[in-house]
Order: structure tokens, then sequence, then C-alpha cells
């Protein structure tokens, strides 16, 4: 068995993690410092990941063993939790299932759980909610299990779509309250953007979060919440300049490691 020893965790270069995908692995794992990344043969690899080692290992169930230690993870009123763990969910919580598809994201990431956990202190009943970069569908889900009237989530990655929906439906959420759809704000052929949002929510970089700002603030109802993570904390300024330019009030900052999460109210006026 071809595995690549990469320094580091899933949090410390969740940057790198596409490019090892794209170089061709067929599974990653995190363990002991390292990302170990299964491949079938060896790869040229960017020069970001070069920084790694092949060795040659014996044949293991890398599957069975990523599902061994996959734990439930609590974030606010929702547990997000794989489809063989829904007894381990604590009374009173809302279990959101997630079924690890490993190159969609499992939900268990600090930016995803802070997030949700941000989602969880609205009240979303009755509200439209705008999930940019829905990956694996994890945040709109979470929105219509948390009460609100319609989630949509919207990726540029088409390979996600069917992701998404797949998750919806394992969590009984009703076809007419999320919808998914290829696409990003500011598109033409976006029909979905007719009708502004009540709660904008975004996990993606800081650099696509200072070009979308302007985005953000007409996509959203004046007053509404937006949401932002996936920020390293040494990008936190770029994205406040941006959430200041555009005129968002009440900018507040959580920190959890390296990763921070935005929250922010839409200029009232226009």
């Amino acid at each position: 068995m071809l595995v690549y020893h990469l320094p580091g965790t899933f949090e410390t270069r969740e940057a790198h993690l596409d490019l090892l995908w794209e170089a061709g692995a067929t599974g990653l794992e995190e363990r002991a410092g390292l990302i170990r990344a299964y491949f079938d043969a060896r790869s040229d690899l960017h020069a970001d990941i070069a920084d790694g080692e092949w060795r040659e290992e014996v044949e293991q169930d890398w599957q069975a063993e990523f599902r061994r230690t996959l734990r439930p993870v609590k974030a606010g009123r929702l547990t997000i939790v794989p489809p063989w763990l829904t007894r381990e969910v604590e009374a009173g919580q809302l279990p959101l299932i997630i079924e690890p598809g490993m190159a969609f994201g499992t939900g268990h990431h600090a930016t995803t759980r802070m997030a949700v956990e941000a989602l969880s202190e609205l009240d979303l009943t009755g509200l439209r909610v705008l999930d940019v970069g829905t990956g694996s569908g994890v945040l709109a889900i979470a929105a219509a299990l948390l009460g609100a009237e319609h989630a949509l989530g919207v990726d540029i990655d088409p390979i996600t779509i069917p992701i998404a929906r797949e998750n919806a439906e394992i969590n009984s959420v009703p076809a007419g309250r999320s919808r998914f759809e290829e696409g990003s704000l500011g598109l033409d052929h976006a029909d979905w953007q007719d009708e502004p949002s009540d709660v904008l929510v975004a996990n993606l970089y800081a650099e696509l979060h200072d070009l979308l700002a302007g985005e953000y603030a007409a996509q959203l109802r004046a007053g509404g919440p937006l949401i932002l993570t996936g920020i390293l904390t040494n990008k936190l300024p770029l994205v406040r300049e941006a959430l200041d330019r555009e005129g968002f009030e009440a900018v507040q900052v959580r920190e959890d490691g390296e990763w921070v999460l935005l929250t922010a109210r839409a200029p009232a006026a226009r």
C-alpha cells in the first residue's frame, strides 16, 4: 500500500487537502500529527504539499479505521453524527446526520461546528437561509432542521450538489424546505438571487469573503444576520476590512484555535 505522509493536520493544512485529492489520493486520514494520503501510484505533487514522504506500508482497511475513530460532534442545538452513531446523540439534541464522503467533508471541522453553533443561536423560524459554498450541504441542512422555512445551498462544484441533496434526504428534510444548486453569488444565470435572504452563512476562504462581501450585502435583507467562517486568524483583518467597506454592522469575532468565525448584520440602509 502506497501512503504519502504529510506533516500537519486536517485543520492546519485544510487549504492543501484539495491538492491531495487532485493528485489522485484515494483516501485521507489524520493520525499523530500527520496526514496520511493513500495512493494507487506515485504522483507529481504541487509544491505546497511536497514536504511529505512516500512510504510503502502493509495493506489495511483505512475506511474501517476512519469509521472507528469518527465521533459525534455537539454544535449548539445540533449534534453532527454519521448514520451508524445516531444512538449516541444526547436527549434534547437534534441529530444532523452526515454520511462521510471524504472529499466533501464530514461536518466535524471546527469551522463547520462554529457555523452550526451560530445558526443555533438564531431564531430561524419562517426565514430564508442561504448557504454559500455548501459542499456536503451541512449548513443548509442545519438551518432547515433549526426551523428555517427554506434553506438554499449553492456551490460552484457540481459534484457536491447530489451529495448535498442525498444528505438532506438522510435527514428527512422536506424537498420544499431545502434546495441545492450549482453556482455562486453574482452570476447572471442564478435565478435564486431574485429574492433576498434573511440569513446568509458561508464557510469559505478569507480571500473569497473579501471578494464576495459586496454580494453578501446585496443578497441579504436589511439588518439580516451574516455568518462567515473558514477564516484563519492571520486573515481576519482582510475579512473585517471587507465587511467595514460594505457597511456591515455589529461585527463580532469568535476564535477556535487558528480558525475564526465572524458574525455581523447587513447594512440597515442601502
